[in-house]
């Protein structure tokens, strides 16, 4: 399947919808995670409980797979609920939306809603995530 392309945050308005993602969830993505970050406590070891963590970040990363940021842009905020738990072998589907977009000054709020279901379709986290963007043309 070719790789859609990234769209400029300039396009959005609220209620814009991104295509979602979906990935099966194995011990050697877990094991990245775990690396990444550190992680040598046992809790995720000797199991097949996915770090909660992970799921935002693999939903993160799909988002960024969809949207083209400018250089400039930083990212103010993250709030994530983790509503169940995730297991190896699960196939995560990552729904993301803009929930708001807004205009101070030479700056853009951009608010992404973030919601990831099991295959079971069962809601797994929830969140959002917003960044302050430069006005168009303004990249620094």
């Amino acid at each position: 399947m070719p790789k859609e392309q990234k769209v400029e945050y300039k396009q959005f308005e609220a209620g814009y919808e991104f295509p979602p993602s979906s990935y099966k969830l194995d011990s050697s993505m877990v094991a990245m995670y775990l690396k990444a970050v550190e992680d040598t406590s046992s809790l995720y070891q000797d199991t097949e409980l996915v770090p909660p963590m992970a799921v935002a970040a693999y939903a993160m990363a799909a988002l960024s797979e969809s949207i083209s940021l400018p250089s400039g842009t930083i990212h103010v905020s993250q709030e994530l609920e983790f509503i169940d738990t995730v297991s190896i072998k699960d196939t995560i589907t990552s729904y993301a939306k803009v929930s708001r977009k807004q205009s101070r000054g030479k700056f853009h709020l951009l608010t992404v809603e973030l919601n990831v279901f099991n295959q079971r379709q069962k809601a797994v986290l929830a969140g959002k995530t917003s960044f302050i963007l430069p006005a168009y043309g303004e990249d620094t």
